[in-house]
């Protein structure tokens, strides 16, 4: 018994010590592209290419707020503006409140 509980707090300390280094790597980095496909499907793309990063950006466009990814149940991905709930706030400030918490 004493054995499993000293694997467990070593696997719980493992794991909170990585818990840093795992949101780093799902942050954005500068140079980078991020693609989301239809049906969910993600990619990531380093520029490293200025010609490239250039002919990308010419059809970019700053983003004016928060914008939401959504998997429907029917297996398409929505996306849509922020929004004001039915509580008068703005759904993407609620969640950014939420995930600091």
């Amino acid at each position: 018994m004493r054995r499993w509980s000293m694997v467990l707090a070593a696997a719980a300390l493992a794991t909170a010590a990585t818990a840093p280094a795992f949101a780093a790597e799902t942050m954005m980095r500068k140079g980078e592209t991020v693609m989301m496909m239809p049906n969910g499907q993600m990619a990531r793309m380093m520029h490293t290419d200025k010609a490239m990063t250039d002919a990308m950006m010419k059809d970019a466009k700053p983003m004016d707020g928060c914008v939401m990814m959504m998997m429907g149940s029917d297996g398409k991905m929505y996306m849509a503006n922020d929004m004001q709930m039915a509580n008068g706030k703005m759904a993407c400030e609620s969640a950014m409140k939420m995930k600091k918490k």
